[in-house]
């Protein structure tokens, strides 16, 4: 079965959820990319920007290790199985697991607060830069006040949990839009208000009175996002309390699995913390290159990657348990079909979008960052250090989907170690190569180290003994090689020289600021058109069908995501 033929096949949930988690995620990430712009252009990128940037990672190291990453994904997991054998007692695990999750939110809350200024010396490597003590004041003052959201993204992990397994994937999808939309009015509204009505004494107790207003956006956002999610399950979470604090067997369940997932589920984002501990050694401004240029990346990842993983772990875990009704073997046809389809689906649609990334960063980065005090220069070393993540996004993709494998087979124990085994082997090239490329080395590092832990859980896959149509996946690889290596050398042969966007932008005769956005914006256009006319046909040869046809399956695949 072919990619993208899965959303017109009635038999693969699969597909049709990532659909609809697809749709709300490009809502929510694209809400994402806009935030970032303004956020760029109202703060810049130097060291008070730099500091909130440490300061925000560190509780979100938290919340991409526990709530998003590994509590979610565990949650799904028992809670889907649990369903599987008895809806009331799932019921009440979520209800359980609620509870037990804001005492725990609750507690790491305080206790990060209270070690902010030894989380901060840890993350960060400013020695005895002329902005030092700046940084720090900035840093450890934010990170108190940013810390309160690993409860409520706990809490919210759960919920969206629950809503994944009952198929409603759209809801938990968009929720971030109103996450985002409240750091907008952090940045454009707070921030302005606080910087002009806080008196000297309380600013420099604050480190900084305007970037204080984004961190109040980004708590508010928080609480915002949870409420929307929330309403999705109102009907569910109308239950009386009998416990203040459960420890069933179900919950024990969700803690065995999250355990070792902590670590495994979030190597990626690890490595990217140990980036920004290097890149706090570097010039001021590199922490917010790297940081603009990774959520940047997070947009394809987060439309496809995700959506697909998110799907694909609650069906695993039914085709799981149904083979192991039926028989003595967890893995069977359909377990292999559905987790085969998923990586397949993945790099189908990941590797145009490597293509497009790597030769149209600088237009994007140009037309989405720069403005204000987010300059010329910062966007050429965002665009470089997102050409370099560009290298890592199919396999950034392809960890999320065998994460969510690894999760129903129940075999954490495996990607962990490969999980400890990156991290240990990013901080060591990191050492080498921060001092020789800059902020564009901690990028390729990343890069370099996901691809690796996607080829390790890759490998860890054969002692399961998937069945797998190896003549129908040597083609698509061989497909999507040929297409991505056409791809990048039509775009670079074609729009190598630039006297078409030039003559475009003076015949408009646009103001300097706007030509250059509308240059950037032509640039995009291009290089999109250049690759999705090399890709489609590679698509149509590998579906063996005509234009008209793959038109028709694009319309279907379309209207199922509405």
């Amino acid at each position: 079965m072919s990619p993208l033929e899965l959303p017109a096949n009635a038999k693969s949930a699969t597909a049709r959820s990532s659909a609809f988690f697809t749709a709300g995620t490009a809502v929510s990430r694209v809400s994402g990319v806009i935030r970032e712009s303004v956020v760029g252009a109202v703060f810049g990128a130097g060291t008070v920007m730099d500091a909130f940037v440490v300061a925000y990672r560190i509780p979100n190291l938290l919340r991409e290790l526990i709530a998003e990453g590994a509590l979610g994904s565990s949650f799904t997991q028992v809670y889907t199985a649990t369903a599987e054998r008895n809806e009331a007692t799932a019921r009440n695990l979520l209800h359980d697991a609620l509870r037990i999750v804001l005492w725990l939110g609750l507690a790491v809350a305080l206790i990060g607060i209270a070690c902010a200024p030894w989380l901060v010396a840890l993350m960060s490597r400013r020695g005895s830069a002329p902005d030092s003590a700046l940084f720090t004041a900035i840093a450890v003052r934010q990170t108190q006040i940013l810390f309160p959201t690993i409860a409520i993204f706990a809490l919210t992990s759960i919920i969206t949990g629950a809503l994944h397994k009952k198929g409603r994937f759209f809801v938990s999808a968009v929720s971030p839009f109103a996450f985002n939309l409240a750091n907008i009015g952090g940045a454009l509204l707070l921030s302005p208000l606080l910087a002009a009505t806080c008196s000297p004494e309380f600013s420099a107790w604050l480190g900084d009175a305007a970037i204080t207003g984004l961190s109040i956006g980004v708590l508010s956002g928080a609480g915002m996002q949870m409420w929307f999610t929330a309403r999705g399950l109102k009907e569910a979470l109308k239950r009386p309390v009998t416990k203040l604090i459960p420890w069933t067997p179900e919950i024990r369940k969700v803690a065995a699995l999250m355990i070792p997932m902590v670590i495994a589920a979030s190597a990626g984002q690890v490595n990217v913390i140990v980036n920004t501990n290097f890149a706090t050694s570097l010039e001021p401004g590199a922490v917010t290159w790297l940081n603009f240029a990774f959520r940047f990346l997070q947009l394809p990842i987060g439309m496809f990657g995700v959506a697909i993983s998110t799907a694909v772990l609650p069906a695993l875990t039914r085709a799981i348990a149904r083979a192991t009704a039926h028989s003595n073997k967890r893995i069977d046809a359909a377990v292999s079909t559905e987790i085969t389809n998923a990586l397949e689906l993945v790099v189908w649609l990941l590797l145009p979008s490597f293509a497009f990334l790597y030769v149209a960063s600088p237009g994007i980065i140009t037309f989405f960052y720069e403005a204000g005090r987010f300059t010329a220069r910062d966007s050429s070393a965002t665009a470089i250090a997102l050409q370099a993540y560009s290298l890592g996004l199919v396999s950034y993709g392809l960890l999320k989907v065998l994460n969510s494998y690894y999760y129903a087979t129940e075999r954490t124990r495996y990607a962990m170690w490969v999980g400890i085994a990156s991290i240990a082997v990013n901080y060591v090239a990191n050492d080498f190569l921060v001092t020789k490329y800059g902020h564009r080395g901690l990028a390729l590092t990343t890069s370099a180290t996901l691809t690796g832990n996607a080829l390790l859980l890759m490998a860890g896959m054969t002692r399961d003994k998937l069945v797998v149509h190896w003549g129908e996946t040597f083609r698509s690889i061989a497909l999507l090689t040929v297409a991505t290596f056409v791809a990048i050398t039509m775009a670079n042969v074609i729009l190598s020289d630039s006297v078409i966007l030039s003559a475009a932008k003076e015949h408009f005769f646009f103001p300097q600021f706007a030509g250059k956005k509308f240059s950037a914006l032509l640039s995009i256009l291009a290089n999109g058109l250049i690759v999705g006319a090399v890709f489609a046909p590679f698509a149509m040869v590998r579906l063996r069908t005509g234009p008209s046809q793959f038109a028709a399956r694009v319309r279907q695949f379309r209207s199922r995501r509405k």
